[in-house]
């Protein structure tokens, strides 16, 4: 069974809300999913996005694969670089402490620039 981390579409005609799930390949867009991650609403400026990090970097750890819109999420939001950061705590590069700090000094460069 294949694993993905995509978009379910929610909300009114022309203004779609998004829940960013675990679900099944098989399975249709709207369909059955695993867990509920986060939401995504692109009708905002800027868009808005809600999301379980830990929750998050754990799927990817098992392997779940996610869609290209969800990757960019997950990119501005950092749970591509926590999963990283993990992989090397992992393979014994650096210690989980340290990983940590380089986390918590990206959060904070990131939410100055925004």
């Amino acid at each position: 069974m294949s694993v993905k981390i995509r978009l379910k579409r929610v909300g009114k005609k022309h203004k779609p809300i998004y829940h960013i799930v675990v679900s099944d390949s098989r399975c249709p867009r709207d369909g059955k999913f695993i867990k509920k991650l986060g939401t995504y609403n692109p009708n905002e400026d800027p868009p808005y996005y809600k999301l379980k990090i830990k929750e998050s970097v754990s799927w990817l750890m098992k392997g779940a694969i996610p869609t290209d819109t969800v990757k960019s999420i997950f990119s501005k939001k950092g749970v591509l670089l926590k999963k990283h950061l993990l992989e090397g705590v992992k393979k014994g590069a650096f210690s989980y402490e340290d990983a940590n700090k380089k986390f918590n000094s990206w959060c904070e460069n990131y939410k100055k620039n925004i």
